[in-house]
C-alpha cells in the first residue's frame, strides 16, 4: 500500500507553471472546487487529489478562500496548498459615490464572481424579500439599487454571491436609522423610498457637498408644483453609453427614467447616495429656486424663474 501511494505522489509531482487563482467559496461543493483545479491545468487527475484529500483526512477541513497555485504542479503539492489553507481570506472592495449596480457589480468579477448572476440577484423579488426579513426597509421593493452604501468593504472570499450584498447594506442599514428616515420623510412630503431616490439624483448632480441642499430644494421645489425634474442623470441611467451632455433627441426617450417627459420621480434610485445626499432631501434649503445651470464644472448658478435660468445659461455659454 505505501509503495501505492508513494507512485501516486510521484504521479502527482511537478514543478508548475503559471499562477493560476481559485477561490474556494462557502458552501460550494469540494468537487466544484476540484474539478476547476483540472479545468485550470493545476492538476490532472482529480481522483488521484480526493484520494490525497480523503487520506490526509483534511475533507472537512479545506478552509473557503482564495488559493494560489501553479499550472501542472501536480496532485502532491495541490494537495498541501489545501492542508496549508487559503493565502488570503478577504478582499478589498470599494463602492464609489454615486456609482449605480452597472458601475461597480462588474468589479466583483476581479474576485470570481458571476456579473451576471449578481445583477439578476441584485433585482429578484424572491432574493429581495429574503433580505427584507433583515432590512425591512427593502420590503416591497424591487431592486437593490441604492441600498448598497458607498464605502470600502473587506469582504470574505468564503462569501457567496447572495452574500456579499450583506456589508454595504448592513453599513447602509446604520446610516439609515442614524439619519432617522423613516421619521423625518413625512417633513418633505416624501415616502422614506422616495427619499432614498431624490438623494441619488441629488449625489449625481452635484460636485460640491454644500450644494447639496441648494439642488434638493429645486428638486422638491418642482415637485411641488408639478413641474418635471428635468434631471439629466435620470435619462443617462438608462442610456448604455450616456455622453457628457444630453441630445436634444436623448432628452425624448420614452422611459419611466425620462424626468423630461415624465413627472414626478424615477421608479427607483439611479445610484448610491451618500449621508449628505440624504441629509440634504430631509434638510433642504428654503428656497424658490427652480432651475440650475452648471458656472464652473463644479459650482452651480440658480434661479426661480425662467428668465434668471436663461440668464445664467448665456453666462455659462460666454465662459
Amino acid at each position: 500500500m505505501r509503495r501505492f501511494l508513494f507512485l501516486l505522489l510521484l504521479l502527482g509531482c511537478g514543478k508548475g507553471g503559471k499562477e493560476v487563482r481559485i477561490t474556494y467559496r462557502r458552501g460550494e461543493p469540494l468537487s466544484v472546487f476540484l474539478n476547476e483545479m483540472r479545468d485550470s491545468s493545476v492538476v490532472r487527475n482529480v481522483g488521484l487529489l480526493k484520494l490525497l484529500i480523503r487520506l490526509g483526512g483534511i475533507e472537512r477541513k479545506i478552509k473557503p478562500g482564495l488559493y494560489v497555485f501553479r499550472k501542472g504542479e501536480g496532485e502532491l503539492s495541490a494537495y498541501n496548498r489545501l492542508r496549508e489553507g487559503p493565502v488570503r481570506s478577504y478582499f478589498k472592495f470599494t463602492i464609489k459615490e454615486g456609482e449605480s449596480l452597472r458601475d461597480f457589480l462588474p468589479r466583483f468579477a476581479r474576485y470570481g464572481y458571476d456579473t451576471a448572476r449578481l445583477m439578476a440577484l441584485a433585482h429578484d423579488s424572491l432574493f429581495l424579500a429574503h433580505l427584507s426579513r433583515r432590512f425591512p426597509f427593502l420590503k416591497g421593493k424591487r431592486s437593490l439599487e441604492g441600498f448598497l452604501y458607498p464605502e470600502t468593504y473587506f469582504i470574505d472570499y468564503g462569501a457567496s454571491e447572495e452574500e456579499v450584498f450583506l456589508p454595504p447594506l448592513e453599513r447602509f442599514a446604520k446610516v439609515w436609522d442614524s439619519l432617522k428616515v423613516e421619521e423625518r420623510s413625512k417633513r418633505v412630503g416624501l415616502t422614506p423610498y422616495e427619499v432614498l431616490i431624490l438623494a441619488s439624483i441629488v449625489e449625481k448632480e452635484a460636485v460640491l457637498d454644500e450644494e447639496k441642499p441648494l439642488i434638493a430644494s429645486v428638486f422638491l421645489n418642482r415637485l411641488r408644483r408639478g413641474m418635471p425634474l428635468a434631471a439629466d442623470p435620470t435619462v443617462k441611467y438608462v442610456l448604455k453609453n450616456p455622453p457628457k451632455i444630453l441630445s436634444y433627441r436623448q432628452t425624448r426617450i420614452a422611459s419611466p427614467y425620462n424626468t423630461y417627459r415624465v413627472k414626478g420621480l424615477p421608479p427607483t434610485p439611479i445610484c448610491s447616495p451618500t449621508a449628505k445626499s440624504i441629509e440634504a432631501v430631509l434638510d433642504p434649503t428654503e428656497t424658490n429656486y427652480l432651475f440650475f445651470v452648471s458656472a464652473d464644472g463644479r459650482r452651480h448658478r440658480f434661479a426661480s424663474t425662467y428668465r434668471q435660468h436663461l440668464r445664467n445659461v448665456r453666462r455659462m455659454r460666454l465662459k
